[in-house]
């Protein structure tokens, strides 16, 4: 490996101290939930996670005549950005994207008749908008990626794999405040009782 001397862009996240035994209880507790919904398919563990794009990325450095005092960049006040929910099976399928706008009217996305629109749609991509001042998911928005992504999916692999209407699946999510809310939690058992979801421990993401 080389290095090489980069300027922060973020603080780091901090690993929590007793992170070995946290993820032994994360791998015991999926291990069960495997053994114990009868779980015989890679396809029935999904992962999910959000990340946003900013439509312009911009950088803290350029090149300028030496001693400038001042020097612009390009974009560096750029901060319009889009979410993206996406998912992966165990089995590696990855599933279409949600794609998530801020704003409050269908005004807010993307125009039809762009390029890539259509081979969005025929990829199967849900074009969201937020209904509100951000661009990030709300418990609605984690509910229609349930419905219209997550549910087809797993519902297309039963029938492949010749599994029970209702076989049991995990939903693996990190602990954002949407996933971990009560009225989130309470929706998935009501509406879809054979999805058990787990959580990624806080802090342990990247291990």
């Amino acid at each position: 490996l080389s290095w090489s001397f980069h300027r922060a862009t973020r603080a780091a996240q901090k690993i929590p101290p007793n992170v070995d035994q946290i993820l032994l209880d994360q791998f015991l507790r999926l291990s069960l939930t495997i053994r114990d919904c009868a779980i015989f398919d890679a396809a029935f563990i999904v992962n999910i996670d959000q990340t946003n794009i900013v439509y312009q990325p911009s950088n803290t450095s350029t090149f300028e005549t030496t001693g400038s005092k001042q020097v612009s960049v390009i974009g560096q006040e750029e901060k319009r950005a889009f979410t993206v929910v996406n998912g992966i099976s165990a089995r590696g399928h990855a599933l279409p994207l949600q794609l998530i706008y801020e704003g409050k009217t269908s005004r807010s996305l993307p125009s039809k008749s762009t390029p890539q629109y259509k081979e969005a749609t025929e990829l199967k991509f849900k074009i969201s908008y937020s209904s509100t001042h951000t661009y990030w998911s709300t418990f609605p928005l984690m509910c229609e990626y349930v419905n219209d992504i997550l549910v087809p999916y797993w519902e297309e692999q039963k029938v492949l794999l010749d599994a029970p209407a209702d076989q049991e699946c995990v939903l693996h999510l990190d602990v954002w405040s949407v996933h971990r809310s009560i009225q989130f939690r309470m929706w998935l058992d009501m509406t879809y009782p054979w999805i058990k979801y787990r959580f990624v421990p806080g802090g342990c993401t990247g291990v």
